[in-house]
C-alpha cells in the first residue's frame, strides 16, 4: 500500500508539473519548486535502501527512473530552444533581398494583433532600409476560428505605411506556418524568372524562427531571418505555444527515445 501511495504522489506531481509549464515560460517559479520536489522525492529510493530498509519494488524504481528520464528530456528541448529563441533575437539586419516573406498569424478580429503588428513593422523597417526594393509576400489565409483572411489584413497595413501596391504579393492559402513557407516558396519559384536563386528574406517574431527553420530546411528553402522583437506578455504564452509544437513536431522521435528508455530501465531493474 505505502508503494501505491508513493506512486500516486509522484504522478500528481508530474500532473502539476506538465500543468503548470505554461506557467513556466511566463518566469513564474511554481514549476521549478515542483520540479525541485520531484528531484528530492526521487532521491528517497537510493536513501531508503542504503538505510537496509524494505526490498522496493523493481516496478517503483522503473516508473520513477522513467519519469526523471522524461523529465530530462523535455527539460533539454526546452534549454535548446531557449539558446535557439535568444539567437534569433541576436540576427542581424540584411542588406540585400528579392522577395521578404512576412508570415501570418492568427486574427481574432479586424484588429492587427500585437505580434502579427510588430512583424509588419519589422517588413515595413527592412524595405526601407533596402536600395533595391524586393517584393513582400504576405502570407495567410483565413483563419479556422475567425474566417479572417490575414493577408488582405497584412496587405492593408503595408499599403497605409507607404508600400506600393505593385510591391506586395498576396498568398491567401495557407493555414500554418508549414504552409506558409511552402506556398510562399511556391509563389517565388512562378514568379522568378532569372537563373540564379532569389535572395529571400523571412520576417517573423523571434520565438517563431527556431520552428520556421525547421520547417523550412524540411522542403529545401533558403532563405535569412529577421526577427520582430515581442513585448514579454505576449511573448511568453507565445513561447510555450512553440515549445509545445516543437515536442510535436519531433513526437515520433521522442516516443522512440521513450519506448528505448523503458526497454533499457526493464533490462536494468528486471532480474
Amino acid at each position: 500500500m505505502s508503494f501505491l501511495i508513493y506512486v500516486l504522489f509522484v504522478a500528481v506531481l508530474e500532473v502539476a508539473l506538465a500543468l503548470n509549464v505554461r506557467v513556466l515560460f511566463s518566469r513564474h517559479p511554481l514549476p521549478t519548486l515542483i520540479a525541485v520536489i520531484i528531484f528530492i522525492v526521487g532521491m528517497v529510493p537510493p536513501i531508503v535502501k542504503l538505510q537496509r530498509l524494505p526490498h522496493l519494488s523493481p516496478l517503483f524504481t522503473i516508473f520513477l527512473s522513467f519519469i526523471f528520464c522524461v523529465d530530462l528530456l523535455f527539460l533539454v528541448i526546452m534549454l535548446v530552444y531557449y539558446f535557439r529563441v535568444y539567437k534569433s533575437a541576436k540576427l542581424k539586419l540584411v542588406t540585400k533581398a528579392d522577395y521578404i516573406v512576412v508570415l501570418g498569424s492568427k486574427f481574432m478580429s479586424k484588429r492587427i494583433p500585437p505580434i502579427m503588428l510588430s512583424r509588419l513593422e519589422k517588413t515595413v523597417q527592412v524595405y526601407r532600409q533596402l536600395d533595391r526594393k524586393p517584393l513582400i509576400i504576405v502570407s495567410g489565409g483565413k483563419s479556422a476560428v475567425s474566417h479572417i483572411e490575414e493577408s488582405g489584413i497584412m496587405r492593408r497595413y503595408l499599403l497605409d505605411h507607404g508600400i506600393p501596391d505593385s510591391a506586395i504579393i498576396v498568398e491567401n492559402k495557407s493555414e500554418n506556418t508549414a504552409q506558409n513557407l511552402e506556398y510562399s516558396s511556391i509563389t517565388i519559384k512562378h514568379h522568378w524568372k532569372a537563373s540564379s536563386l532569389p535572395h529571400i528574406v523571412v520576417v517573423t517574431s523571434e520565438f517563431h524562427i527556431p520552428r520556421v527553420q525547421q520547417y523550412a530546411s524540411r522542403i529545401g528553402l533558403a532563405a535569412n531571418y529577421v526577427p520582430s522583437i515581442t513585448i514579454p506578455v505576449f511573448k511568453w504564452p507565445a513561447m510555450f505555444r512553440e515549445f509545445t509544437a516543437i515536442i510535436w513536431y519531433y513526437r515520433y522521435t521522442i516516443e522512440t527515445i521513450m519506448l528505448m528508455m523503458i526497454v533499457l530501465l526493464i533490462c536494468t531493474f528486471v532480474r
